[in-house]
C-alpha cells in the first residue's frame, strides 16, 4: 500500500502555533494513498501533495498554491452487497497494513547499525501518538480530526470498491467493524514484535514493494491484453468478472479461496436467462455456463501463475458445477440437433430459393416471381454442402475459393474478417453437386463486381473489418437471423415445438453435412470426414495422420449427395 510522506520544513517547526494548528506538531507528515498500483499512485498523489504545500503556505504566510482538479473518478459498476468474505478480506488487510511495514524496519534495523537509529525515531513517533489513534480506533461517531476513525475509512473503502452500504446500514457497520477489527489485530502483533515476544517474518521486501499480486480484475486486463482472444471470448471473460465480483468482489488472488468460486457457482446457478427476444426461453442457467464462466476465470488464474505473478494454487479448479446446476428439462431446452433431409427440403421450398415479390425484408419471405440471387439463396446452400460454420462462410474472402485445381476446394483460415475456431485452418472439397447448382457462375459474378468476400451483401458485425468479428457476431447477421427467426418457423414451424427453444438452427446444415458424409454406401474413414469438417481426430490418429491432403480428400468426397434432397437452380445471370 503506497504511502505519502514529507519532513515538515523547520521554518514551520519554529512557529510552534501556527505548526499545532496545521501539523499537529508532528514532524512527518504521513497519508495513506490506498492503493498499491503504481498508476493509481500517480493520480492519488496529486490531492494529497497539494494538501501539504497548502498546508506549508498557510503556516508561512505564503500565497496559496492554485488547486489542480483531480483526475475524473472512474465510472462504477452497479452497487453490490457486501459479504462475508469481503469482511474476512478486508480485516486481514488492514491487519497486514499495520504489521508488515514494521517487520521490514524491524529486520533492517537489526541488519544495518545506520538504520536503527531512524527505526527507534519512528517507534517513538508511533508510541507518542499511540494514545490518540487508540482513542480514534474506538471512536464510533465523529472524530477529532488528528486521526481517521474507522468509521471514516469504512466510508471510502465502500465508495472505492462499490458496496452497497449506506452510512447507518448493518453493512457500513460491519465493514467499520471489521477495519477496526484488523487494525486492533495488527497493532497487538506489532506491539508483541517491538517488545520482542514475537519474531519477524522474513519477506521479500523488495517484490512485496514492486509486484504486489494482483487483483482478478487486474489479472484480466493482464490475460487479455497478452492472449489477444477473438472478441467473443473478451466479452465472455469480462461479463464473468463482472457477475463474480458481483457475489464476491475485486479481491487480490492471494484472498481468493475455494469457497469463493463455490459461491459463485452457486449464484450462477440461480440466475433466470433467456427471454429477451422473440421465441427466446427463459430458462436457469445450464451446467455448461456454469462450467464455461469458472474456466474462463480459471484460466486467468492459470495464466497469472504461469507469469510468476502468483504462487497458487488455482481456487477455480476442481469446482464440480453439477453439484449447484438445475438439471435441463428436456421440454423446454431440447438438445441441438441437425437438419433431416426431409427439413431440408421443406426449407428449400422457401421464397429465397422458389421466389418471392421482392429483395426488400418482408417481401423476400412472400412468394412471387422474383429470384434470390445473393446471401439469402447462397448462405443456407453452401452450408448444406460444405459443412462450414456461420463465421466461415460471413468471412469468406473470394481468393480462398479455388477453382483453378484439379481438387476444387475452400480454404477455411484466419483473415482480416474473422478468426477460426482454435486459430486452425482446412480445405473443403467442393461437392459435384454444389458445383452442378453453378456455384462457380456465382463466384465469378461477385469477383466481377469488385468484392472482396464470397457474400457481400452479409455485412460483417458492426462494419468492422477486423480479425476479432467472431461466429456469434457473423451469427447475428441478417440473413442468419432472418433464417432462424423467420425461415425457419415459416416452413418447420408446426415440426418444432412453440414453448421450447428451437432445436435445429442454421448450424445445424453443419451436422446434416457430416451425417451425409458419415452414410455407410460411402465408406469413408472417419479421419476423411474429420478433416473436411475441421474436427479432431480420434485417439493417436491426431498426432500421427496429422493433416489429410486436399489431393486425397477431393476424390474420395467430391461425389457425395444428400439421398433426396432437392435444392432448387438459382436463377441465372443475364
Amino acid at each position: 500500500m503506497f504511502q505519502y510522506e514529507r519532513r515538515v520544513p523547520e521554518r514551520v517547526k519554529q512557529d510552534a502555533g501556527q505548526f499545532a494548528v496545521h501539523f499537529g506538531s508532528k514532524a512527518l507528515f504521513r497519508r495513506s494513498l490506498r492503493t498499491t498500483s503504481i498508476a493509481e499512485m500517480h493520480a492519488a498523489c496529486i490531492p494529497v501533495h497539494l494538501e501539504f504545500e497548502q498546508k506549508v503556505a498557510a503556516a508561512t504566510g505564503q500565497a496559496s498554491i492554485a488547486l489542480i482538479s483531480p483526475p475524473p473518478a472512474p465510472s462504477r459498476n452497479p452497487l453490490r452487497k457486501v459479504t462475508q468474505a469481503d469482511l474476512n478480506e478486508l480485516t486481514d488487510l488492514y491487519r497486514r497494513l499495520v504489521i508488515e511495514p514494521l517487520e521490514r524496519d524491524h529486520i533492517r534495523a537489526d541488519a544495518d547499525p545506520a538504520y536503527a537509529e531512524e527505526y527507534e525515531r519512528m517507534i517513538y513517533e508511533l508510541e507518542l501518538h499511540a494514545e490518540d489513534e487508540e482513542q480514534a480506533l474506538h471512536t464510533r461517531h465523529g472524530g477529532n480530526g488528528q486521526h481517521e476513525t474507522p468509521a471514516e475509512t469504512a466510508a471510502w473503502v465502500i465508495e472505492n470498491r462499490g458496496w452497497e452500504a449506506p452510512i447507518g446500514s448493518p453493512e457500513f457497520g460491519a465493514v467499520t467493524g471489521a477495519i477496526r477489527a484488523g487494525t486492533l489485530r495488527g497493532r497487538k502483533e506489532a506491539q508483541a514484535l517491538i517488545l520482542g515476544e514475537t519474531a519477524p517474518r522474513l519477506r521479500d521486501a523488495a517484490s512485496a514493494e514492486t509486484k504486489p499480486v494482483q487483483t482478478l480484475g487486474e489479472a484480466v486486463e493482464v490475460y487479455l491484453r497478452q492472449k489477444d482472444h477473438p472478441a467473443r471470448t473478451e466479452t465472455e471473460v469480462r461479463s464473468s468478472l463482472r457477475l463474480f465480483e458481483t457475489v464476491i468482489g475485486n479481491k487480490r488472488l492471494d484472498a481468493l479461496t475455494r469457497r469463493d468460486f463455490q459461491s459463485f457457482a452457486e449464484h450462477l446457478a440461480k440466475q433466470v436467462i433467456g427471454g429477451k427476444t422473440l421465441g427466446s426461453i427463459t430458462r436457469p442457467a445450464s451446467r455448461a455456463t456454469l462450467k464455461k464462466r469458472i474456466g474462463l476465470l480459471r484460466a486467468v488464474i492459470n495464466y497469472a501463475i504461469d507469469k510468476d505473478a502468483f504462487s497458487g494454487p488455482n481456487p477455480a479448479s476442481g469446482i464440480n458445477v453439477d453439484v449447484y446446476a438445475a438439471r435441463a428439462n428436456r421440454a423446454i431446452m431440447p438438445e441441438k440437433r441437425r437438419f433431416t433431409v426431409d427439413e431440408m427440403n421443406l426449407v428449400f421450398r422457401h421464397p429465397w430459393f422458389m421466389g418471392c415479390k421482392s429483395s426488400s425484408p418482408v417481401q423476400s419471405h412472400q412468394r412471387g416471381e422474383y429470384r434470390m440471387t445473393g446471401a439469402e439463396y447462397w448462405v443456407p446452400v453452401v452450408a448444406a454442402y460444405t459443412g462450414c460454420r456461420a463465421s466461415e462462410l460471413g468471412g469468406l474472402m473470394l481468393g480462398e475459393v479455388i477453382l483453378d485445381s484439379t481438387a476444387p476446394h475452400i480454404v477455411v483460415r484466419d483473415n482480416k474478417w474473422r478468426r477460426t475456431k482454435k486459430g486452425e485452418a482446412r480445405k473443403v472439397p467442393i461437392l459435384d453437386a454444389l458445383m452442378e447448382l453453378g456455384f462457380a457462375e456465382y463466384i465469378q459474378r461477385t469477383k466481377a463486381t469488385g468484392a472482396e468476400r464470397v457474400f457481400p451483401d452479409w455485412k460483417p458485425p458492426s462494419g468492422k473489418n477486423t480479425d476479432r468479428n467472431d461466429d456469434k457476431q457473423w451469427s447475428n447477421g441478417r440473413v442468419i437471423r432472418s433464417f432462424n427467426r423467420t425461415v425457419m418457423r415459416q416452413m418447420l414451424g408446426d415440426r418444432l415445438p412453440l414453448e421450447a427453444r428451437q432445436e435445429v438452427t442454421f448450424h445445424g446444415f453443419r451436422g446434416a453435412f457430416k451425417a451425409m458424409l458419415g452414410n455407410s454406401e460411402y465408406k469413408l474413414h472417419p479421419n476423411i470426414i474429420h478433416e473436411v469438417v475441421g474436427h479432431e481426430k480420434g485417439g493417436m490418429d491426431a498426432i500421427y495422420v496429422g493433416e489429410i491432403p486436399i489431393e486425397e480428400t477431393y476424390p474420395a468426397v467430391r461425389g457425395c449427395r444428400y439421398k433426396g434432397l432437392i435444392v432448387p437452380q438459382p436463377a441465372r445471370a443475364p
